[in-house]
């Protein structure tokens, strides 16, 4: 006999043991780790990650909540004629619906406007989507919380309380995107390095356990040029939240010849650029103001999609013909002819080819009504 006991626990070294600890968190360049999914998508270009924080800043009034609005009304929105009118290339990209397995839940929260203010957020986003605005509340899909004003008759301060019903609001509601409309009062101070580090550690957390994305908006430093490298986040907390952020969009406001637009610009982003979009708000549902991308800001980084040849769109309409039945809406001739059966899968290259078709009068409005707007038909003038 050998004297030798196999059985006997094996000691591991200390190397061996901080090893076994480290071994969780070591990269593996065999591992097939997935692309993230994003909530968003402008002009094809994805942003604000499922799992974490997003930032919107920009100098006082200048449209900071508008933002906010159109963000929301196209992921509440995606895919109805009247949002795709008023938010041209902002959408949800379909493999984050297909991931999520549902259409996305949006809680909206606002810290610094009077009550009627929010009230329009929640009331632009309704029209926007095309959904009754004297429907009752509150929407599964869509809740907002006005949290201005907290009861003072407490010994909690107004920004812990806020911050508790933000957090509760969180876990009864379990939405897939949030907006925070400000960070600045949930805490004592912009300064305030340890409370400040302690919330946004928390959301970071929330966002990924929770499997959502937190957009939070917080003022420039005043007096800067707001699309220049010293257009900073307000304070320290600007600092920290500019370096956790996936995506920092501003909002600028500019005024030529009395007209009003806000430009919207990516100040900071970890994959690919977006492109600027120029939006105005417009009187189209009377004094509610809605805001209507007019354009791809002048100094767009990519060229708008083209459209495909005339006779490619003409032949895949006249498979179309045959394959469904017509008049169409604009959504299933962009995703069933041009999609299907032309093999696109871009959104702007769909949408060009549509706008491209309707102008050469290959398809003309009907007279019959498809979720509330004049469907297309195909003109009379087609060789087929």
């Amino acid at each position: 006999m050998s004297g030798e006991n196999n059985n006997l626990p094996q000691i591991k070294t200390p190397e061996q043991l901080a090893f076994d600890q480290l071994r969780p968190y070591l990269l593996d360049p065999r591992e097939d780790y997935p692309e993230p999914y994003c909530m968003l998508e402008y002009n094809g270009v994805p942003f604000g990650k499922v799992g974490g924080l997003g930032a919107i800043s920009g100098q006082k009034k200048n449209g900071k909540s508008f933002v906010f609005t159109q963000l929301m009304a196209a992921i509440l929105g995606d895919g109805i004629e009247r949002t795709q009118e008023y938010l041209g290339g902002l959408h949800v990209p379909p493999r984050t619906i297909e991931y999520l397995g549902h259409k996305p839940k949006v809680l909206y929260v606002d810290t610094e406007m009077e009550k009627l203010s929010s009230a329009k957020v929640l009331r632009r986003v309704h029209w926007l989507c095309g959904w009754d605005l004297k429907q009752p509340m509150p929407n599964d899909q869509f809740h907002v919380l006005w949290l201005k004003n907290m009861p003072k008759d407490t010994d909690v301060r107004p920004y812990r309380q806020r911050y508790q019903l933000i957090k509760l609001a969180i876990e009864s509601l379990n939405p897939d995107i949030v907006f925070i409309d400000g960070l600045r009062d949930l805490l004592a101070s912009i300064n305030d390095e340890e409370s400040g580090t302690q919330i946004l550690d928390e959301l970071a957390s929330l966002a990924e356990e929770k499997n959502m994305c937190i957009w939070l908006a917080l003022h420039q430093n005043p007096g800067r040029t707001q699309d220049s490298d010293e257009a900073k986040m307000r304070g320290w907390i600007g600092t920290e939240l500019g370096n956790k952020v996936s995506d920092t969009l501003i909002s600028i406001k500019e005024k030529k010849n009395g007209i009003v637009t806000f430009t919207v610009k990516q100040q900071d982003a970890r994959d690919k650029d977006l492109d600027d979009w120029k939006f105005e708000v417009t009187d189209d549902a009377g004094k509610l103001g809605i805001p209507k991308i007019v354009a791809n800001a002048g100094d767009s980084k990519r060229q708008k999609p083209e459209h495909d040849s005339k006779e490619d769109i003409n032949k895949w309409l006249a498979e179309a013909y045959t394959m469904y039945n017509w008049p169409m809406s604009r959504k299933d001739i962009k995703q069933k002819v041009f999609g299907a059966i032309g093999g696109q899968r871009n959104d702007g290259r769909q949408q060009a080819d549509l706008d491209f078709a309707i102008e050469e009068r290959m398809l003309e409005e009907s007279t019959t009504k498809i979720g509330g707007h004049y469907a297309l038909q195909l003109a009379d003038v087609l060789p087929f």
